[in-house]
């Protein structure tokens, strides 16, 4: 009997030291904490902790203001000029605008800054190339307006890389409008209607140096960019990541960031799977998957770097916690 109950024993030691292990590596437990969560939806509720994320990743936006009457031609940093004809713009009847008002500005530039506006460089399914984006609000008293019909802003940019003469003008299809409360988690990009390639342009300086760049044009305001699609005869691929269990679509986003391209891809979660997947990933890519998370008020960084896709295509992920500050650094310097 004493001889049974030593089996026993050592048999519910064992049973229960493989139970802890189990649980250590596939979920963190907070006593009586939300982060105990670990149910995925179908959608992303508006509700979801990710939302937060958007409040603590945009960054500043610049602000300026020109004539509407006259129009104007801002020069902003790294050799950007906005040049806005006059009576571009109208408010929501229709009426030309006049008089002074206010214009915001950002250029996503690098990959980083895609990631902070949760701007993937996608159409769809598809892959874009990027060399840059732009986003532009005018208002007047508080009230957004929009480009006058058959008006356009031009926005001459220097880029760092030597311009691509395939670039096209796309623009962001919005369902949940910035600045909001909140990540518009359906967001893609959406070729203009006039297909024709971005104007590109060299110069050089006063102190011999060559510039080069684009000169973009758009007819609408908000979001636009100039971008292309990829090489669709690349062999391709899916990719899945998987988390501990409390990392849920409700708390984490994921990006696939290319290393040799201006590349961003969000990878989209399976309630079913309870992953994080993307498809259309040319075979041999070599990328690097960071998710972001936000359990409770606590925030969470995970970092895969991938040599080769197609070798393995499924990929676990272990988010660290980390600070807002170390967060943005990694974003800063993809």
């Amino acid at each position: 009997m004493k001889k049974n109950s030593i089996i026993l024993g050592t048999i519910l030691f064992f049973f229960l030291t493989s139970c802890q292990k189990e649980l250590s590596d596939n979920f963190i437990v907070y006593a009586g904490d939300p982060r105990n969560d670990t149910v995925w939806t179908a959608t992303t509720p508006s509700t979801a902790p990710i939302h937060e994320l958007a409040r603590q990743f945009f960054p500043d936006l610049i602000i300026d203001s020109f004539d509407c009457s006259t129009g104007d031609t801002l020069t902003l940093k790294d050799e950007i000029e906005l040049m806005i004809p006059a009576g571009a713009c109208t408010d929501n009847n229709g009426s030309i605008a006049t008089g002074k008002v206010k214009i915001e500005f950002f250029r996503l530039k690098k990959k980083g800054d895609y990631i902070k506006f949760f701007k993937p460089t996608t159409a769809g399914k598809y892959l874009l190339e990027t060399a840059g984006g732009f986003f532009i609000r005018i208002s007047r008293n508080g009230q957004e307006l929009k480009l006058a019909p058959n008006a356009s802003i031009t926005i001459r940019f220097r880029d760092s890389e030597d311009p691509k003469n395939n670039m096209q003008v796309f623009h962001a299809k919005e369902t949940i409008p910035f600045i909001s409360n909140g990540i518009d988690t359906a967001h893609t990009w959406v070729r203009h209607t006039d297909t024709s390639h971005i104007r590109t342009w060299q110069k050089t300086d006063s102190l011999g140096n060559i510039l080069k760049g684009y000169e973009l044009r758009t007819t609408q305001l908000r979001w636009t960019g100039a971008q292309r699609y990829i090489d669709s005869t690349l062999l391709h691929t899916n990719i899945f990541t998987y988390f501990p269990q409390n990392f849920t679509n409700k708390n984490t986003v994921v990006y696939a960031v290319f290393a040799d391209q201006k590349i961003v891809v969000k990878l989209s979660p399976d309630a079913r799977s309870k992953a994080f997947t993307a498809s259309q990933i040319p075979r041999g890519a070599k990328i690097k998957i960071l998710s972001f998370s936000r359990l409770g008020t606590d925030l969470y960084l995970g970092i895969r770097e991938i040599n080769d896709v197609g070798t393995m295509n499924t990929y676990k992920i272990e988010p660290q916690k980390k600070s807002l500050a170390d967060i943005l650094t990694v974003i800063e310097n993809l």
